[in-house]
């Protein structure tokens, strides 16, 4: 009988252990998911796709606030579509302190910082690579309004 229930007993604190692991691996993944390098490797996904003037597909036509809206939604985040309300979401961010997947934000554009000073963004509704989602290496082409910080 001590045989049994030591068995259970043992049974027991290994199922708990595994829920605990199990737990923890999932906070990590969603921890992992919201950071913004995770967001500029989902934005890349669209690259070469349409530009649409007040779209919002990913896949079949979008304009930018349309674009950095449905990328953010990927990662449970929910945003206007518009680029200059957008510019009041998530946290400031000072100086020149933009990191990985935070919106740049310009005067009727907004975009997401990939690093290294490019941004991936639906830029107009020329033909890709002029236009369309794409990918720019200059994110300071115009004068940036503000920098928000969507995902940690």
């Amino acid at each position: 009988m001590k045989r049994v229930i030591l068995r259970v007993m043992m049974l027991v604190a290994m199922a708990s252990a595994a829920v605990t692991m199990s737990v923890h691996t999932s906070s990590k993944e969603v921890k992992a998911s919201e950071k913004g390098d995770a967001v500029v490797e989902y934005a890349k996904n669209f690259v070469g796709n349409r530009y649409r003037y007040g779209g919002s597909s990913l896949t079949n036509g979008t304009d930018c606030s349309g674009f950095t809206r449905g990328v953010y939604k990927k990662f449970g985040k929910r945003l206007p579509h518009s680029s200059s309300a957008q510019r009041r979401y998530g946290k400031k961010v000072k100086g020149g302190n933009a990191q990985e997947g935070d919106l740049i934000c310009y005067s009727g554009h907004v975009a997401i910082y990939m690093g290294n000073n490019k941004i991936v963004h639906a830029s107009n509704s020329a033909p890709y690579p002029r236009g369309g989602i794409k990918i720019s290496n200059n994110a300071r082409y115009r004068r940036i309004v503000t920098v928000r910080r969507i995902v940690k």
